[in-house]
């Protein structure tokens, strides 16, 4: 019993050393990902794989948000360009809201953020219905890839 407690007491410590990884010059060299911001930042909506915001609206005003892209891997030295589409998920009609720039949201070179405004129209009612807008990121580049967490971005407003 007395061995198997030295065993432990030279085992441990060895372990202990074979953990420590000093190697603090990593690269990124991984796929290029590009996810929605606020994905991240709030919990995802009851039953679905994304969050859903609110975007306040009034019969006498619309409402604008800002959806931020982050470009997660090294940075470049040119312009990257985002298509963001709308999901089919969606349930307001294309003339209730606006995408800026068509859906496309450009990272500016040496960055890693890019900006998608939406903008909705005012309510036409006080009980009019509250719908979603869901927006999704292309995966169709062969430049970068939608993380697959975090590539849908949901809106709520009263059409």
């Amino acid at each position: 019993m007395k061995k198997l407690n030295y065993i432990w007491l030279v085992i441990l410590p060895l372990l202990g050393l074979i953990a420590c990884d000093n190697n603090l010059d990593k690269v990124f060299d991984s796929l290029t990902v590009v996810e929605f911001d606020d994905a991240i930042l709030r919990t995802n909506a009851t039953g679905r794989t994304y969050s859903i915001t609110s975007i306040p609206t009034s019969v006498t005003a619309g409402g604008t948000t800002t959806a931020r892209l982050n470009l997660v891997g090294a940075q470049r030295s040119s312009d990257l360009t985002v298509r963001v589409l709308v999901d089919p998920a969606t349930t307001m009609p294309a003339s209730s809201y606006t995408l800026s720039n068509g859906g496309n949201v450009v990272i500016p070179m040496n960055t890693s953020f890019g900006s998608l405004s939406v903008a909705v129209g005012r309510a036409t009612s006080t009980t009019a219905p509250i719908g979603n807008l869901v927006l999704v990121i292309d995966s169709t580049s062969t430049d970068f890839k939608p993380s697959q967490n975090y590539k849908r971005l949901g809106f709520s407003f009263r059409n």
